[in-house]
């Protein structure tokens, strides 16, 4: 267990020595943070879910679920049992969930806001489970990026999302396809915005931005048959940062690189927190090979997949190429976590096509007019792969409902068989306690005052829910 205060050890082995000095200062930090356990089962579902894509609880003790497999929102009572439908995949004299799976983004006043995907509109659900009223979006083209990943709102109502990763198309070499069309060359970043929008104004600005992948490489080439050629080099192990909107509106981000936070509060005023303790874990060459290599069949399965789906009379092979590299670059998810969005801009050169945006939603706004083959696809060699895990993965973030932030690490030397705990982090910053949860559970959402819903997968027949709370828990304020 290393000193959580050099966190350049995720760059470089270099400074081992001299974090090991500070491992008695890290197990002290260590102890002082009490870590509670759940209490037993209160409630469980008797039917199972295909898919829960979120949950928000109603009053009375009833539960909203997202049952992205089925489209379907469901309304459970008290107990958990007794479903009734509030949204379906097929309209009867209602709304109708939409031709794909749409999220929960947790609304003012325990209300919820339902992304409407075919309409590009928000369903307001109130904290009765009904569907008080339709709005438009600030931004309705946005919402087909918000599926798959979180979003919250401010203080104000005001909405909060990851914005889209813009990919800038430049020219190399001048002309060299028939016709006179430019090549263009990729500039990936390693960062992505995240957005507030105002639902008076329809004005979005942006609040900060998230490091969403690090050390891929990118470049496209002509190879002799004028075809484009995308070249991927791919470091499996990717330092990232994730974000989430507590319930007072506060924002946070989680940065990777350390692992501290910093908070935006509702006023506008900013601070961050010192780096938490973490439980670094070493990486040995071995340890890098077996990732290189799990990345490699992951890469080769997301090729297949894209070339299936092109064969099957979707995207065009051009387009499932760049969406199988891109999501390739991102190691599986990096440009995800608020709902995979990007948008390949080309410079002022000229060349064929103009802005292409891949969504969650729908098809791109427009296509270049060029062949391309297969990505290529290569890793970094081990010595560029970071010597330490990263201290969070892609989704490690989410707020609860009573102002706290959670924080799933990568390690935990507190875990006694591989069962996960999260650090919990209050609006002032100050990780007070840590949660354990049951093996084989994960969290589905949150309840007030310490209510955790925990989800497991019941073998092929689908995800069950149990309603639980934190024994002797600590509040946001203390």
């Amino acid at each position: 267990m290393l000193s959580h205060k050099k966190s350049s050890l995720l760059l470089h082995s270099a400074f081992a020595a001299s974090a090991v000095v500070a491992t008695v200062s890290t197990a002290a930090a260590q102890a002082v943070v009490p870590i509670r356990e759940l209490s037993p089962v209160e409630a469980k579902s008797i039917a199972p879910i295909g898919a829960i894509l979120g949950l928000r609880p109603l009053s009375g003790g009833r539960l909203l679920i997202n049952d992205g497999l089925r489209r379907q929102l469901v309304v459970l009572d008290g107990n958990l049992t007794n479903a009734m439908v509030l949204v379906d995949s097929v309209a009867e004299g209602g709304q109708s969930y939409g031709p794909r799976p749409s999220p929960f983004i947790p609304y003012l006043a325990d209300s919820t806001l339902f992304v409407d995907g075919t309409s590009l509109s928000l369903l307001v659900i109130d904290p009765t489970g009904k569907i008080a009223h339709v709005m438009s979006a600030p931004k309705p083209q946005d919402l087909r990026f918000l599926s798959g990943g979180q979003s919250g709102v401010d203080a104000k109502g005001d909405l909060v999302y990851r914005g889209a990763l813009v990919i800038n198309a430049g020219r190399v070499g001048g002309p060299s396809q028939p016709g006179g069309a430019i090549t263009p060359s990729i500039a990936p970043p390693d960062s992505s915005p995240i957005v507030r929008a105002s639902f008076d104004t329809r004005q979005v600005d942006t609040l900060g931005a998230v490091k969403t992948q690090s050390g891929t490489r990118g470049q496209m080439a002509v190879d002799g048959n004028g075809k484009m050629q995308l070249k991927l080099t791919i470091n499996p192990l990717q330092t990232v940062d994730e974000w989430a909107v507590l319930s007072d509106g506060t924002i946070a981000f989680v940065r990777g690189h350390d692992y501290h936070v910093d908070f935006i509060k509702p006023d506008g005023s900013k601070f961050s927190t010192e780096k938490l303790p973490f439980d670094w874990k070493r990486l040995t060459d071995e340890d890098k090979q077996g990732l290189i290599d799990s990345a490699r069949t992951a890469t080769e399965k997301s090729q297949a997949d894209a070339k299936a789906a092109a064969g099957a009379g979707g995207r065009g092979g051009a387009e499932m190429a760049m969406v199988a590299g891109m999501a390739a670059m991102g190691g599986g998810g990096g440009m995800g976590g608020g709902g995979m969005s990007i948008q390949i801009h080309r410079d002022g050169g000229g060349g064929a096509g103009g802005n292409i945006a891949i969504g969650g939603g729908g098809p791109p706004g427009g296509m270049p007019n060029f062949q391309m083959g297969a990505p290529v696809i290569e890793f970094v060699p081990l010595k560029d792969i970071a010597d330490y895990y990263p201290a969070i993965r892609q989704g490690a973030a989410r707020a609860d409902l009573d102002g706290n932030l959670w924080i799933l690490p990568t390690t935990s030397a507190q875990a006694k068989h591989g069962e996960l705990i999260y650090d919990v982090v209050n609006n002032k910053g100050v990780l007070f306690q840590r949660v354990r949860l049951p093996e084989g559970r994960s969290i589905a959402g949150f309840g007030h005052n310490g209510v955790v819903y925990l989800m497991y997968k019941d073998g092929t027949v689908g995800w069950m829910i149990e309603r639980t709370r934190i024994l002797n828990n600590a509040r946001a304020t203390d």
